[in-house]
């Protein structure tokens, strides 16, 4: 027969569509695989993209921020939507003027580009001057009409004189009897649909004291008027919570700012800080103080006070406020952002300052390095580490001002740049020291050991500065006389075996809880996570306990 000639391929170059729907003959060129393939691939071209968080985008742009900043309300958004309604004279939410000033927002850009990477996106690039003038247009509402906006400015006038002539200044009606006389609403939307939905919201009571407040702050030529309006208001936001919530508008926030900047009004400014604290006391009202731009305000006066310009108890209602506004979890970023805490951490490592005015100094520090981002801020602050040292180690101090830096040391800790820092600073002597010390302070012991847990995440610095400082001593001690199954107990012996090298780098990261019955030696878990949180938890209501954020001035 002979050997069979070898088949040619005649491969098209253009693919041609069947001649009918129903014909079965293949294209020469076709193989399953490949038609899987290609099927897969525009499966996944169909697929849309992940949307990206919102809390990533631009409120104004509607896309990812390649060089966001924050304002000192709170808010964030593209440089450049902020510089082209600076030029269109259109100030979104939490821009309150033209001269505010822009923070670059670096932690949100970090995680702009770590979302990017994850998720396969290129990082963004700035708009265009066009592009972000676009988009601030879109944004912009559209103008009422002359006649709608004519008979809208006359009912306010008149709503307003009927309010003033109907309640003396002292005096308040409630939201029900004043509904009908409201004159003021605040609006932060940007868009004419949410415009159209706040419409139909019911109208808020004006109370008289926010005009009279106002009007004096802006229209006052001498400072003793200032001061009285101001006082008058620091006792009206010790009346009721009602009060307070009511009083919390952006317009007499603004002057509460106003107050707070301007140097002729510095006799004003211990009302002016007791009004904010008392105002800072209901949760409804602390995200509204910060994204009304206090935050600035409140720091110059923690600043300031240094030089003769601010009372000692202005700095000392200083503080009190930013510990309140603290507490939300929501502020603790932005406050950090805003630049409060290295006045703060002065306040907390002066020994001239008055008690209560560290205590709150403390507390607000303790509750911003809750957060990671000011974690490292207190870590990097030019001896901060050392100063909060010293305090926690001074027999001299107040036990509660000594717990207060502890506290701090401990939050500190949970990051890898704050254990840098403090073991640069000698905290593994100085925290072994006052657990060695023979004026022994339960209420120190407790937070002594949290700090030696924190700073031995499997890291042979430590298990050498822990054996030269004699830690394992003040740890055995500990875990031999402590409670069985205490979290303080299982703290030390986790510790110790960290120091001895029984725990492999895995298990010391990514292990298990620590809450596993009465700590038996192979209970394992992490040398810092869980049990550190489980300890944490137990001090959740620390505020309380240390007198929080409760008391009215």
């Amino acid at each position: 027969m002979g050997a069979a000639r070898p088949r040619r391929w005649r491969l098209p170059f253009q693919r041609s569509a069947p001649s009918s729907p129903s014909s079965k003959s293949l294209p020469v060129s076709y193989s399953p695989a490949r038609s899987a393939a290609a099927a897969e691939n525009e499966r996944k071209w169909e697929q849309p993209q992940e949307a990206a968080p919102p809390e990533l985008v631009c409120p104004i742009l509607g896309a990812l921020m390649a060089d966001p900043v924050i304002l000192p309300s709170g808010h964030t958004y593209e440089r450049a939507c902020l510089q082209a309604c600076a030029d269109l004279s259109f100030f979104p939410p939490g821009a309150g003027s033209g001269s505010d000033a822009m923070i670059p927002n670096s932690a949100l850009k970090a995680a702009i580009g770590t979302w990017c990477a994850r998720s396969g996106r290129a990082a963004p690039r700035p708009p265009s001057r066009e592009a972000a003038r676009a988009a601030v247009l879109r944004a912009m509402p559209p103008p009422p009409p002359p006649a709608a906006a004519a008979a809208a400015e006359a009912k306010s006038v008149r709503t307003r004189r009927a309010a003033m002539a109907s309640s003396s200044n002292s005096s308040y009606s409630s939201p029900a009897s004043a509904a009908s006389t409201s004159t003021y609403t605040s609006s932060s939307e940007i868009t004419p649909a949410e415009d159209d939905a706040a419409a139909a919201k019911p109208e808020v009571a004006v109370d008289p004291l926010e005009d009279e407040v106002v009007a004096t702050v802006m229209d006052a030529d001498e400072d003793g008027e200032v001061a009285a309006t101001l006082a008058v208001l620091r006792e009206a936001t010790r009346e009721s919570a009602e009060r307070r919530r009511a009083l919390c508008t952006p317009r007499l926030l603004a002057a509460l700012r106003r107050v707070l900047l301007i140097p002729r009004h510095a006799s004003a400014r211990v009302d002016a800080t007791a009004a904010l604290v008392n105002l800072s006391l209901e949760p409804a009202n602390k995200v509204r103080i910060v994204r009304a731009g206090a935050v600035p305000a409140l720091v110059e006066v923690l600043r300031s006070s240094g030089g003769g310009s601010a009372p000692p108890e202005a700095r000392e209602h200083a503080a009190g406020a930013l510990f309140g506004l603290a507490l939300c979890e929501e502020n603790r970023a932005a406050i950090g952002v805003l630049g409060a805490v290295p006045p703060l951490l002065d306040l907390l490592v002066s020994p001239a300052q008055h008690p209560r005015a560290r205590r709150d100094a403390g507390m607000a520090v303790y509750h911003l390095s809750l957060a990671a981002v000011n974690q490292t801020k207190v870590a990097r602050f030019p001896g901060a580490p050392k100063a909060l040292l010293a305090v926690a180690s001074s027999a001299a101090e107040p036990t509660p001002i000594r717990r207060l830096a502890l506290m701090v040391v401990c939050n500190v800790g949970g990051c890898a740049e704050g254990r840098a820092a403090l073991m640069d600073a000698g905290a593994v002597a100085a925290v072994s020291g006052i657990l060695l010390s023979d004026a022994r302070v339960a209420e120190l012991e407790e937070w002594c050991v949290a700090a030696i847990y924190a700073l031995s995440r499997g890291s042979l610095r430590f298990r050498g500065l822990a054996r030269a400082a004699g830690a394992d001593r003040a740890l055995r001690r500990v875990a031999e006389e402590g409670t069985p199954g205490g979290v303080r107990r299982e703290m030390a012996r986790k510790t110790l075996r960290a120091m001895r090298g029984d725990l492999d780098e895995e298990a010391d990261l990514t292990g298990s809880s620590l809450e596993c019955g009465d700590g038996g030696e192979d209970c394992g878990g992490s040398i810092v996570s869980d049990g550190l949180m489980s300890f944490r938890r137990r001090q959740r209501d620390v505020g309380a306990s240390s007198g929080g954020n409760t008391a009215e001035f």
